[in-house]
């Protein structure tokens, strides 16, 4: 499955974009697991204290915000949907 990191976490991880197998069809909350066994380094970035997804990070979908998805983290997706990280920004 094909993940996309952005801004601070694409610096963790090195690339835009890494293939992880995984599963298909798999949940979010099994992408976030994946994705964190396998670099480890975003763990503290991308996770709260009870190791749910920070509220700081947004997992997109095709496009959409998984907190806005009926199952949140529990919603399924296979290989063909875009799965992508981003932290919270600010400007000034």
């Amino acid at each position: 499955m094909r993940i996309g990191f952005y801004a601070t976490l694409r610096k963790i991880v090195g690339e835009k974009y890494v293939e992880l197998a995984l599963p298909e069809p798999c949940t979010l909350q099994q992408i976030l697991d994946a994705v964190v066994a396998s670099y480890p380094d975003l763990a503290e970035e991308i996770l709260d204290e009870s190791g749910g997804l920070d509220r700081y990070i947004h997992l997109f979908v095709d496009g959409r915000s998984s907190k806005y998805l009926e199952d949140g983290l529990a919603t399924e997706v296979d290989g063909t949907r875009t799965i992508e990280f981003f932290p919270a920004v600010a400007g000034g």
